[in-house]
């Protein structure tokens, strides 16, 4: 999740090597949104609604026009809503198989006082239009693996899904191996699509559940903390294979455990690749409270946008015609980073960029609000 626009999202590892690809999952609420040179941003149908858990859908959508839909396996697609008068972005994982382009299944899981994910999960019905760009996102197995281990707690076992089904289709000599972590039996999301993929594929793809609350169906109970995953590792034999690549995907605190475990390990960076979900901020926080002059350096012009209060950098920029590179909208693909030349701006917290990024004067334009005046340079 290669990146859509070929820009390489870096977030703080906890190793000595440059930290492996990451994605911080946030919504952004947005202004008037102006398509960029080289975006996809279409209106897909909702072919189908498929009630996942209690809490979870997917979403089945379809190209009206019949045109295909491309995304690599572990891609995640921004979706726009309208709530008010005021379009909401939002991101969410394809949890189908990439080789399957007719359609694409987003899956969504409702959070407490969610705006988008509220809506979709309780109102949205075949036949519905959404409106969707993408794919984004560098969270994607390179080529060559032949064992790769998948991490997942609740929601993040979406684009681990999708990784799943894609790769045991297309790779015939790669080991899967799961480790998946939900409140219950109730909560597994996918959770019947999981037997039948460990069945369909046995042997090259194996499933631990691990659930807070007992049920025969967990080969562990508890959290998904440091202990726990390595005991699901050390059953799998997954630190047996040098070659072998982790993906982990869920909220930060099982992110963080699984982290540590694979650390202790002295799993490399190379080795790994991380994927936060982690709930939108307050779109309207941050910034300044009164309008702010930033000049844009862009492709050796300088255009000066006002930014006015509770919009960011780029939607101000989009407001007034001005072209600046953009991809996912919501601070997850670094597609919009820019330097800031002069001035101080609000960074919208967790983005993709790591620390020696920031060190070094760059933001995102898309999660990004000015303090006061500005100058940035498109790079």
């Amino acid at each position: 999740m290669g990146l859509f626009s070929g820009v390489k999202s870096l977030v703080q590892g906890i190793f000595k090597d440059k930290p492996p690809p990451f994605d911080d999952r946030k919504g952004s609420a947005s202004g008037t949104k102006a398509d960029a040179k080289g975006v996809q941003s279409r209106t897909l149908r909702v072919r189908e609604v498929v009630r996942e858990t209690q809490d979870a859908i997917s979403m089945v959508l379809v190209d009206p026009s019949g045109a295909p839909i491309a995304f690599e396996a572990g891609q995640f697609f921004t979706v726009t809503r309208h709530v008010g008068d005021k379009p909401v972005r939002r991101a969410y994982s394809a949890s189908s198989p990439a080789h399957v382009t007719s359609e694409v299944r987003l899956t969504v899981k409702e959070v407490p006082n969610g705006l988008v994910s509220t809506d979709l999960v309780r109102n949205l019905k075949a036949g519905d239009s959404i409106d969707v760009s993408g794919p984004s996102g560098s969270f994607t197995v390179p080529g060559g693996r032949k064992r790769i281990v998948l991490i997942g707690g609740g929601s993040g076992i979406t684009p681990l899904m999708s990784i799943a089904r894609t790769h045991l289709t297309a790779n015939q000599a790669m080991q899967i191996d799961l480790v998946y972590g939900s409140r219950g039996e109730p909560d597994i999301i996918f959770k019947d699509a999981l037997k039948e993929l460990e069945a369909e594929h046995e042997g090259r793809f194996r499933v631990r559940h691990v659930l807070e609350d007992a049920h025969e169906i967990a080969s562990r109970q508890g959290r998904l903390d440091r202990a726990t995953v390595l005991g699901e590792l050390d059953g799998l034999g997954a630190f047996e294979h040098d070659g072998t690549m982790f993906f982990v995907c869920g909220p930060v605190g099982m992110m963080d455990e699984a982290r540590a475990a694979l650390e202790s390990r002295k799993i490399p960076a190379s080795r790994l690749k991380e994927e936060r979900f982690v709930s939108p901020a307050d779109a309207s926080a941050g910034g300044s409270e009164e309008p702010q002059s930033v000049d844009v350096l862009l492709n050796g012009e300088r255009h000066q946008v006002v930014v006015k209060p509770g919009l960011t950098i780029l939607e101000a920029a989009q407001d007034q015609g001005v072209d600046m590179p953009f991809s996912c909208t919501v601070g997850g693909c670094a597609s919009c980073r820019v330097k800031l030349k002069s001035g101080k701006v609000s960074l919208g917290e967790p983005n993709c960029l790591d620390p020696d990024e920031k060190a070094d004067g760059y933001i995102l334009a898309c999660v990004s609000k000015p303090l006061g005046p500005c100058v940035v340079e498109v790079e």
